[in-house]
């Protein structure tokens, strides 16, 4: 297949092109249909015109006879000047009796053959009807004479002539448009799908590595507008999400080198030169941290791709959170005693349930709580509590700490991958961490159409609160 056949079948399978035809189609139809109503509706007005004289022509005639009647020479004496005046417009009269089949008087024009067609209507006088001819007829209503009925009529050549003339008139225009219309049709495509062509070139220069740029919005307000604004967004989140992949991969491949780089350290080190047994064993103790610390960090990897997967392959059913809490409130009371801190359960007064897996929401519950121990001074406070939101349609579960807070500039933060607030770690000594708690909380509430949030002031604590659907509303 050549160039330009390939580019003639694009033509005829573009956009532009089944517009340029729909609009040329609706033009033509309308021009078409809009001649046939003008050409009918000239031939209707000529005819109710037509059928206004003629009547007026009958009463005149009838004015007449009532005027000469007894007198009929001289009636017939002025319906032959009638007649010759109206002998270059082509019109006849007929005098009939009373049963309109005998003929009193007609004129030189009058058909020979009768009219037999009469035509329906509404006005008090009859309408007779040929293929040529058209009459009116009426009949004399006065007590004094006979009831005579007058028909005046003329022929239908003038009113085809006119609607012909004006066919003629309007042929050329319609021959116009036909010409034009595929041309004014062509025209409008191409500003009809000139916004759509800018989409289409913007996004063609879009690149995983190049997602800068966004679609030019006209300010319009249109359907394209909206189009080119979903798009914008849709890339915003695109970029946000590829933005995020960029660090998740460079933190993620510095956390494991680190330890990477200990272990094979103290292998080299090792191997230098003949150790003592209590040397080995302490470099074996560095070595099996460092291994526990990756086995940790890449089960937490796993544990966050899962979390982000639609909805977890885990069903969803429903879970009591009063039931989880309890439970997650047991496990930690040793520790919470351990370190000297006091760990307290408000629950909510009616069941809180919501539609989940119960195994995620015991990790976030498990994670907020431990977290808030950790960071928390002996003789200080960690409360959990529970309430219900029935009017929203919502369970809010709180996690609320005396400790050490976070930072108001590391508040945007805690949620993101490998995020790490080091000073309160080393201040506290606990042991390190990788910074993927929280984003997994937060990737897990979210596949629960929930939410999570967080409040803290630093030196006074830390309060976390987790809001989930319940489950007559999920």
């Amino acid at each position: 297949m050549n160039l330009k056949w390939q580019r003639f079948v694009d033509f005829i399978r573009s956009l532009r092109f089944r517009l340029t035809v729909w609009n040329t189609l609706v033009v033509l139809v309308t021009v078409i249909v809009a001649m046939i109503a003008i050409r009918e509706g000239l031939r209707y007005y000529l005819l109710l015109e037509t059928d206004g004289v003629l009547d007026a022509e009958v009463r005149e005639i009838i004015l007449i006879i009532e005027k000469f009647y007894p007198n009929l020479d001289d009636v017939e004496a002025e319906l032959r000047l009638k007649d010759e005046a109206h002998m270059g417009r082509e019109w006849h009269i007929r005098w009939l009796d009373a049963d309109g089949k005998t003929t009193l008087w007609s004129s030189t024009l009058a058909p020979d053959k009768p009219l037999s067609i009469n035509v329906p209507t509404t006005h008090d006088y009859a309408i007779w009807t040929s293929d040529v001819h058209r009459s009116i007829e009426r009949e004399i209503d006065n007590p004094k004479i006979p009831h005579y009925r007058i028909r005046v009529g003329t022929l239908l050549k003038f009113i085809e002539e006119d609607v012909e003339r004006l066919t003629l008139i309007m042929a050329p225009v319609g021959l116009a448009i036909l010409l034009l219309a595929p041309l004014g049709g062509l025209l409008l495509a191409e500003r009809a799908i000139e916004p759509l062509q800018r989409i289409i070139r913007t996004t063609e220069r879009l690149r995983p590595s190049h997602m800068d740029e966004r679609l030019e919005l006209r300010g319009v307000g249109d359907e394209l507008d909206q189009l080119a604004g979903k798009i914008n967004t849709l890339l915003d989140e695109i970029a946000d999400h590829v933005q995020k992949n960029r660090d998740f991969v460079a933190n993620a491949a510095h956390d494991l080198r680190s330890p990477l780089a200990a272990i094979q350290s103290s292998v080299e080190v090792t191997v230098e030169k003949p150790r003592s047994v209590e040397e080995y064993e302490e470099l074996l103790f560095q070595i099996n941290d460092e291994v526990h610390h990756l086995g940790q960090m890449v089960n937490q990897l796993l544990q966050l791709a899962e979390s982000e997967s639609i909805k977890s392959e885990l069903p969803m059913e429903s879970v009591r959170l009063a039931e989880i809490t309890t439970r997650t409130i047991e496990m930690f009371e040793p520790v919470a005693e351990e370190r000297g801190v006091k760990l307290k359960f408000l629950p909510a007064d009616d069941d809180v349930t919501v539609l989940g897996v119960p195994g995620q929401l015991r990790q976030v519950l498990t994670n907020l709580v431990d977290n808030a121990i950790k960071f928390t001074s002996p003789s200080g406070l960690v409360t959990v509590g529970l309430t219900l939101d029935a009017k929203n349609g919502y369970g809010r579960l709180t996690v609320s700490d005396t400790g050490i807070g976070i930072p108001s500039e590391s508040l945007d933060r805690v949620f993101d991958r490998f995020y790490q607030v080091e000073k309160a770690r080393q201040r506290f000594g606990t042991k390190r961490g990788n910074g993927l708690g929280l984003s997994i909380c937060k990737s897990i509430v979210n596949a629960h159409h929930g939410s999570i949030s967080v409040e803290s002031e630093l030196g006074k604590g830390t309060t976390f609160v987790m809001l989930l659907p319940l489950a007559t509303h999920a």
